[in-house]
């Protein structure tokens, strides 16, 4: 065994001397790296995933509140660079609950970043003391390094009152195409809400359609309360319309997608600070309410009504936004002077709602 071991050391020795079998065999050991590197390359390629993939990777790390997960996939120099919008994704990604509604989300590509990709406005929300608090988040893709992943270089967190009165995006909605002509909602007895179409037009005037079953007393006095109301909103008086609120008023805005609601909570101070940007945007204010009914005793009342925006800035005559939904106020006596208050107050948006032919 010795001797047949010897003689192949022998044999290599004057084959590696040999200079034509040297370089025989350092080509032969080249060519087997190169198919390597080329195997590995394919490998990835064949396995390049997609953007949908990676956003519901994205949606999966922050709804399960794994950090790990979430860390790794951003961009290592992106997340020094966007240090700010990182930690504060990564403080929500440790709520108690996330939801993250992926309908409707498309990727947008970045004309001037070929392997950039933009996936804007999708709705979180989360949970705060058991009340749901709604956000959008901005995220911005990259496909990075030799393997061409995706990752991320931003996820920006966008309160919802960053955004005009009530709606997402400040886009022109057209009468004939809003959620008006499509959805047309109904208070009903009770404040029950009603979808069927009902060729009525929208009325500003309050006094004529004074119904419900609060006494004919509360129902003037409302009336009043939510004219001067409207008519400070048109008027662009702050001071006056923040008045008619109570300190400790609650204020819900819910946008309804797809048949699910998005809620955001806000305060008497955000909402001032609302009206503020509202204000500062535009520079004539419509709001049209129709369908009011008023129900309650000479204390409490339970007030429901349709409620349209328009919003028109001063470099323009057409209205900048607007939108049509149903809004539901709770206003009692303030005991202190005896006024009119308004407690509580929830608006309801429709968004996307399909047309339908008419019957």
């Amino acid at each position: 065994m010795r001797r047949i071991i010897e003689k192949s050391k022998d044999e290599i020795t004057r084959l590696y001397q040999n200079p034509n079998a040297r370089y025989a065999m350092i080509g032969i050991i080249g060519a087997l790296i190169i198919l390597c590197f080329l195997a590995i390359g394919l490998q990835t390629v064949g396995k390049e995933e997609s953007i949908e993939a990676f956003v519901k990777r994205w949606k999966g790390a922050v709804e399960s509140k794994q950090m790990a997960m979430y860390q790794k996939l951003w961009d290592t120099q992106a997340r020094r660079e966007n240090r700010v919008a990182y930690e504060r994704a990564l403080k929500l990604v440790m709520k108690e609950k996330v939801e993250v509604d992926l309908a409707g989300v498309q990727p947008i590509r970045d004309f001037k970043n070929p392997n950039r990709r933009r996936i804007k406005h999708i709705p979180v929300v989360f949970y705060e003391d058991d009340v749901p608090v709604r956000l959008y988040r901005d995220l911005t893709v990259e496909k990075k390094g030799l393997r061409r992943q995706w990752k991320l270089i931003n996820d920006e967190i966008l309160d919802e009152r960053q955004y005009s009165e009530i709606g997402e995006e400040p886009i022109v909605q057209a009468r004939n195409d809003s959620s008006a002509s499509n959805l047309s909602p109904l208070i009903g007895k009770g404040g029950a809400i009603s979808t069927h179409p009902t060729p009525q037009a929208v009325k500003s005037d309050i006094s004529d359609s004074l119904v419900g079953t609060a006494p004919l007393d509360t129902k003037l006095k409302v009336s009043q309360v939510l004219g001067g109301w409207q008519k400070a909103w048109q008027g662009r008086d702050l001071e006056t319309y923040m008045s008619i609120y109570a300190d400790k008023a609650q204020i819900m805005r819910i946008v309804v997608r797809g048949g699910k609601e998005y809620p955001t909570k806000l305060t008497k101070a955000q909402l001032r600070e609302k009206m503020k940007r509202l204000n500062r945007r535009y520079s004539k204010i419509e709001v049209i309410i129709s369908n009011v009914q008023i129900n309650g005793d000479s204390a409490v009342a339970d007030v429901g009504f349709l409620q349209e925006f328009k919003g028109t800035p001063a470099s323009g005559s057409q209205p900048a936004y607007s939108d049509y939904g149903t809004k539901k106020l709770i206003l009692m006596v303030d005991p202190t002077d005896g006024l009119w208050r308004i407690y509580s107050e929830s608006w309801k948006l429709y968004k996307e709602v399909p047309k339908y032919s008419k019957l």
